[in-house]
């Protein structure tokens, strides 16, 4: 691994960003094939949700599990991270007559607050390339 990635990409971080827009693109998938599919009749609306696994794979309620990775160094395990996958769930709303249960106005409002998160994480993980960046080159930030 190159100098900058270990710099860039060494601690739990990144790796969190990483998978969340992984997961993010994920779940603006499975909402574009709700909303496509919303006169399908028997189609039955799908989403993930990424936070819950997130909060599993760090640690439950909140708490982060530690282990050591050197006897005088502790940090947060990323391989329980890194091999999360989008896990789909069938969503409960109520289904029209012809069986379908996609309610176009809370598959928009999903869509909205979806881009909203990746965005707001894109500029997160730019905002830290740009202090590492700062960091290194000893220049103020852009």
């Amino acid at each position: 691994m190159p100098l900058i990635d270990k710099l860039l990409f060494s601690d739990s971080v990144p790796t969190v960003m990483r998978k969340s827009l992984d997961m993010m693109s994920t779940r603006q998938s499975l909402i574009s094939s709700n909303i496509s599919n919303v006169d399908t009749p028997g189609f039955k609306a799908s989403d993930i949700d990424f936070q819950a696994q997130l909060r599993e794979a760090l640690g439950s309620k909140g708490s982060l599990n530690l282990r050591a990775t050197n006897a005088k160094h502790f940090g947060p395990s990323t391989s329980d991270i890194g091999d999360l996958t989008p896990d789909p769930f069938e969503e409960d709303a109520a289904a029209k007559s012809n069986g379908n249960n996609v309610d176009i106005d809370n598959e928009m409002a999903k869509m909205a607050e979806n881009q909203i998160m990746y965005n707001a994480t894109v500029q997160l993980m730019m905002k830290r390339g740009g202090t590492i960046r700062a960091t290194v080159t000893e220049l103020p930030q852009q």
